[in-house]
């Protein structure tokens, strides 16, 4: 029975507000299409209350819920890396001219090994070799773009010009 009430509470309260608060989340979200997603949390937290008969406001209990919601999913965002599309940079080089195909089989093979090196390394890592080789950002501007410090942007193209080297030493070994 208790069960029955809550459920009916969530109801009428997703009912009456459901709209105003998918606008509230809409407004405050970089992607609108998270909207959705984060107003089923709410609800959801709403349902998981021991005692909604206790909520005096319950508009105002739901945008408080929602606020914490959206500060979370903020959070959450900001320490996930910034995606780049390794494949996107590689079609934009223009190395050589098509005129040669040895050299552009030369070219897509060592940009293939180049792509599989990179793909072991952890996200950020590689996307911060990737922004100061082929974007042409300073390791500042990457730290800005990954949301890390200038020491940190420096240490993870260092590591990956490292792992990018030590995989070429391996394979010119193999290749012997």
């Amino acid at each position: 029975m208790a069960k029955e009430v809550k459920h009916s509470f969530v109801a009428g309260v997703a009912l009456k507000y459901g709209d105003r608060l998918r606008r509230y989340l809409s407004q405050r979200l970089r992607n609108v299409a998270d909207a959705p997603d984060l107003a089923q949390e709410v609800f959801l937290r709403l349902m998981r209350v021991e005692h909604h008969e206790t909520i005096r406001s319950p508009e105002a209990y739901l945008f408080t819920v929602a606020s914490h919601v959206l500060h979370q999913h903020t959070l959450l965002q900001s320490t996930r890396p910034k995606s780049v599309d390794i494949s996107e940079l590689f079609s934009e080089l223009q190395l050589t001219s098509n005129d040669d195909p040895a050299a552009q089989a030369d070219i897509d093979q060592r940009l293939e090994i180049l792509q599989h090196n990179l793909k072991q390394l952890p996200p950020k890592i590689s996307t911060t070799l990737m922004l100061h080789r082929f974007a042409g950002l300073s390791i500042e501007e990457i730290g800005v773009h990954l949301g890390v410090s200038r020491p940190t942007a420096k240490k993870y193209l260092a590591r990956a010009l490292s792992h990018v080297r030590d995989a070429d030493s391996q394979a010119d070994k193999d290749a012997r």
